[in-house]
């Protein structure tokens, strides 16, 4: 008698074809079993990758959102410093215009100390 890989051909063979029709059926339910896993599967990917997009679109919305926050502030930062510097510069001009020998001198001692500085 034939044992290994062949022999079950040759028993249903023998048996008009019947000899194997349990292991038959419990192939055929592994196979609905691995079908119904799939799917399962399939499913829960599917979820898991819709909870993912939900969670990345508010991310993004949150960035956005943060984004043009920041950018308003900072256009607001950045109005308040023109404005404080423009008042500014309009001292140092009147400043420049009523002493121009004391801004001369001013200067140029500015220019010393910055000199002796980089020497050392």
């Amino acid at each position: 008698m034939a044992t290994g890989l062949f022999s079950s051909s040759s028993t249903r063979k023998r048996n008009g074809g019947h000899g194997e029709s349990p292991i038959e059926d419990q192939l055929h339910e592994i196979r609905e079993d691995i079908a119904a896993l799939v799917g399962l599967l399939s499913e829960r990917g599917a979820a898991v990758s819709h909870d993912a997009k939900a969670k990345a679109k508010g991310a993004r919305d949150r960035a956005e959102a943060d984004l043009e926050n920041l950018l308003t502030s900072g256009e607001q930062l950045l109005s308040d410093l023109r404005d404080r510097y423009s008042g500014t510069e309009r001292e140092i001009r009147r400043a420049v215009r009523e002493h121009p020998i004391a801004t001369l001198g001013a200067a140029a001692a500015i220019g010393l100390i910055a000199a002796a500085l980089l020497r050392r």
